[in-house]
């Protein structure tokens, strides 16, 4: 019984143990279990943390950029914005430039408006006293009443050769020319080569050429010096044309034509006088060349008036260059079916308007 008993407390004991030593090991496994869970739940707490950071951070980075943008429009919208403003500015300023400089413009054009008006006015004041003028040169005209009656213009062909500033020492060739193609002309004289070349003078009136006057001196300055000068350098050259060849005129032509000098009043003054003032149609330019390119010029414009039917008065000088190159304008005139004919007092004169 003892045996059992001391056995038996043996085993009982080691039951005891047994049970214990499970027991603790169930404990022992428990806290490692309760362990690992916890570090799991940690872990699983920690990851869905740093996801909800990453996404967090995922939705902040977006409104960031939009943020950052925004920034970044609203300063270029003020930079434009800067711009505009400067660019307004200089066009204002340029604007402003531009409206000065215009002023400025106006104002230095202002005096040659003004200028460009007196013009006009004294344009139209001119042009009423030449009006009145004419009605006076008409009413003096009725009251002298010419013997010569003035002719219509010839339906024929025709053709006025006139040369001036003669007679020279070349005048006696002239007139060989002319007569030998049957070309009669007007020779407009100095006084002082009249009494130079007396005998030449008195030859040209035989022949038949027709004689007016082209005054003294030549000078502009002396014979448009007054209307009575004009009229004194007429009356002179005319005494001495009687005194030589014994015949005198009423033909003249002034040095240099008509215009601008022979105002209204001039004009009155020498008519008044009985003297009849003759221009021309066709410069023959033979002062400006002095060789006889003057011939292709004078054609040019016997043309251009015959397409007008115009008749042409030919202005020409008594000089060697004329003279020499004048067969080849005859010729040209005489193929043309010209007629030359001289000035006379019956004729209406060609005037300078």
């Amino acid at each position: 019984m003892r045996r059992l008993n001391k056995k038996g407390k043996i085993t009982l004991f080691s039951f005891v143990l047994i049970v214990a030593a499970i027991f603790i090991g169930f404990q022992f496994y428990k806290n490692q279990t309760e362990n690992q869970t916890a570090k799991a739940a940690a872990g699983v707490v920690k990851n869905s943390i740093s996801k909800n950071v990453t996404k967090e951070k995922e939705v902040e980075k977006p409104v960031k950029q939009e943020k950052v943008k925004k920034t970044i429009g609203n300063e270029e919208k003020t930079k434009h914005k800067a711009k505009e403003t400067e660019v307004t500015k200089e066009n204002k300023s340029s604007s402003n430039e531009q409206k000065k400089q215009i002023s400025k413009e106006e104002e230095k054009k202002a005096p040659a408006k003004e200028a460009e008006k007196k013009e006009k006015q004294d344009k139209n004041h001119s042009t009423e006293t030449e009006k009145t003028s004419n009605n006076v040169e008409k009413s003096s005209e009725e009251m002298r009443k010419p013997s010569v009656h003035m002719v219509k213009p010839s339906e024929e062909k025709v053709v006025y050769l006139t040369f001036d500033d003669g007679p020279s020492n070349r005048v006696e060739d002239l007139m060989n020319i002319l007569d030998e193609y049957q070309a009669k002309a007007t020779f407009f004289w100095l006084e002082p080569n009249i009494k130079r070349f007396g005998k030449e003078a008195t030859e040209a009136v035989k022949r038949g050429f027709s004689i007016g006057l082209h005054g003294v001196t030549h000078d502009v300055k002396k014979i448009y010096a007054s209307s009575e000068a004009v009229v004194n350098e007429m009356t002179t050259a005319n005494t001495t044309l009687k005194q030589i060849t014994g015949i005198s005129t009423r033909l003249i032509r002034t040095p240099y034509g008509s215009y601008p000098y022979m105002t209204p009043k001039y004009m009155q003054a020498v008519n008044d006088k009985g003297f009849i003032l003759w221009d021309w149609n066709v410069d023959s330019m033979d002062w400006k060349y002095r060789d006889s390119r003057y011939v292709n010029d004078v054609i040019q414009q016997v043309e251009s008036l015959e397409s007008k039917n115009i008749t042409p008065v030919i202005l020409m000088h008594d000089k060697a260059e004329t003279i020499n190159s004048l067969p080849k304008l005859l010729v040209y005139l005489k193929k043309q079916g010209f007629i030359f004919k001289t000035i006379d007092e019956s004729l209406v004169p060609v005037q300078f308007k």
